[in-house]
C-alpha cells in the first residue's frame, strides 16, 4: 500500500489470474477448514493447543500452504488501493497456469503430505520471505553475474506465460495512453533476461521497484 501511495498509479495490473481469484473466493473458507481439521487429526487424542497451531501456521511449510489457499496479499493491497482511488485493477496472469497449480491442492492437504511437511521442520515463514527478498535484491543488483540466476525459470510454459502477460499489459497501456500504470509481480519477472516480462516490455521503458527501491 505504501509503495502504491508513492507511485500514484492511474491503473494497476497484477500477476494474478481470473481463475485464481474466483477459485479462492469460492473455496478458501472450506479449504482453510480442511487444513485446520487435518492438522488437528494428525495430533490425534493429544490435541493441538493454540500456541502450537499458531506456530505451524507461521511456518514455511504449513504457512506456505495456508498462504496458497488465501487471496495473495498483493491482491488485497492492490484491491484496497484501487477501491479507495476508484482506479482500474486488472488481473493479467493466465488462468490455465493457475488451474494447473491449484489442481494439486487436494494432494497438498492430504494427511500424508501434511505429516511430511511438518516433519521437514517449522522455520518461520517470515524468515523464508526475508531470504527471498535478499535473493531478489541480489539478482536485480548484480544481473547476469548473480548466483541467483538459476531461480529464473527457462521452460516453454514460463516463456509462453510471460508473452501472454506482456500482450495483455500492452493492450491496457494502449487503452490508457499517457497514464501511470503499475504492474505488481514476482521478482523473477523483473529480471533483465531474455524472454522475461521486463525484457518483453523493454520498448515501453518500464522502471523496476522492489518494495519501494528503484532499479533502472
Amino acid at each position: 500500500m505504501e509503495a502504491l501511495k508513492g507511485l500514484k498509479p492511474h491503473v494497476i495490473t497484477l500477476e494474478f489470474s481470473a481463475y485464481g481469484l474466483s477459485y479462492r473466493l469460492r473455496k478458501k473458507r472450506s479449504l482453510s477448514h480442511c487444513l485446520l481439521r487435518g492438522l488437528h487429526e494428525i495430533h490425534g487424542n493429544d490435541g493441538l493447543n493454540v500456541s502450537e497451531l499458531k506456530k505451524l501456521l507461521r511456518s514455511t511449510g504449513i504457512g506456505g500452504i495456508r498462504a496458497l489457499l488465501d487471496l495473495p496479499f498483493e491482491y488485497k493491497g492492490a484491491r484496497f488501493y484501487s477501491h479507495c482511488r476508484a482506479i482500474p485493477l486488472y488481473c493479467v496472469d493466465i488462468s490455465s497456469y493457475s488451474r494447473q497449480l491449484l489442481s494439486t491442492i487436494d494432494d497438498l492437504l492430504s494427511q500424508e503430505n501434511l505429516k511430511m511437511v511438518i516433519a521437514l521442520g517449522d522455520a518461520p515463514l517470515q524468515e523464508a520471505a526475508a531470504r527471498e527478498y535478499k535473493h531478489a535484491e541480489a539478482f536485480l543488483l548484480d544481473g547476469r553475474q548473480s548466483p541467483w540466476i538459476h531461480l529464473i525459470p527457462a521452460d516453454e510454459v514460463w516463456k509462453k506465460r510471460e508473452r501472454i502477460m506482456a500482450g495483455r499489459i500492452r493492450k491496457i497501456v494502449a487503452r490508457y495512453p499517457g497514464r501511470q500504470i503499475v504492474h505488481i509481480s514476482g521478482w523473477q519477472h523483473l529480471a533483465a533476461q531474455q524472454g522475461t516480462l521486463f525484457r518483453l516490455l523493454d520498448d515501453l521503458k518500464p522502471k523496476r521497484f522492489l518494495l519501494g527501491r528503484l532499479f533502472l
